[in-house]
């Protein structure tokens, strides 16, 4: 046996070098276990993320479709993943909420057009097993939702790709391409609605309440305006650069995107999570 040859200390495998050629372990020597070379790992880490970060956050909000269609064609190193990014806002969203948004309460549920009646008889069954009153419930219901809730939103991802699927299987026959379309516009949703547009208004309201002593009325309606208006500009532009449609026929994609996203959101999505939520109060 060669006497520079390394064995795997991961998978056994024999190899010459720095690294394994099967499962790609390095090989650490001492200098590796210095307190420099522990920092420089993390400065390289740091500058490594801050730099994908930014690539990633200057792609999508400059040239949507950007980044599906470079990772779809093999350029990945310089963003983050898709799915890994829509993860991170997730994170993030549920770290520092600003709006309600997805976390909705209890009453919420009974008063929705698919599945109100199915909710409010759901809620009298719980009521009357449990002996709770509704206030305890309404709080038992919102504490175990926000934890589920953090979990239910990746489906927004594959779902959301089967629309994409389905308006541009001519195109774009993988699924994959699809889902990883679908984890960037899901990010754009997350990041706009969800983060920028929370700081933006929390900001203008200390402004207005500053000088006039009062706050902006920032409705649902108009916040769903506020969100969807871009999120659609974002598909069209997207869709238009990833899928290779003609301008208007990416336009005309628009209002049937705008249907089947809210509906995932604002139907599907809820109903799942109250489902999961309500079966775990006992």
């Amino acid at each position: 046996m060669d006497q520079n040859t390394i064995t795997c200390k991961h998978c056994s495998n024999q190899f010459t070098g720095k690294y394994c050629n099967v499962c790609g372990e390095k090989v650490y020597s001492l200098e590796d276990k210095s307190i420099i070379h522990f920092f420089s790992e993390a400065l390289h880490f740091i500058t490594h993320f801050e730099g994908t970060l930014f690539t990633t956050l200057k792609a999508m909000f400059t040239s949507p479709g950007l980044i599906t269609t470079d990772y779809c064609n093999g350029v990945r190193k310089k963003y983050f993943k898709p799915l890994s990014f829509f993860l991170l806002l997730v994170f993030l969203y549920l770290l520092f909420p600003v709006f309600e948004g997805l976390n909705m309460k209890l009453e919420f549920y009974p008063n929705q057009d698919y599945y109100g009646n199915y909710a409010a008889k759901k809620i009298q069954t719980v009521l009357s097993n449990t002996g709770m009153t509704m206030e305890e419930l309404s709080e038992k219901f919102h504490t175990k939702g926000e934890k589920i809730s953090k979990f239910l939103l990746v489906i927004l991802v594959p779902v959301t790709a089967l629309f994409f699927y389905a308006i541009g299987f001519m195109k774009r026959r993988f699924y994959f391409d699809n889902m990883v379309f679908s984890a960037e516009v899901n990010s754009f949703f997350l990041l706009w609605g969800f983060l920028c547009l929370p700081l933006i208004t929390t900001v203008t309201n200390i402004i207005s309440n500053a000088l006039f002593h009062e706050m902006l009325p920032f409705r649902d309606n108009i916040l769903g305006i506020l969100i969807y208006v871009p999120l659609c500009i974002y598909v069209a532009i997207g869709v238009r650069k990833f899928y290779h449609y003609k301008l208007w026929v990416s336009i005309l994609i628009v209002p049937f995107f705008y249907f089947v996203h809210t509906f995932i959101v604002y139907s599907l999505y809820k109903f799942l999570l109250f489902v999961t939520t309500i079966n775990q109060i006992h």
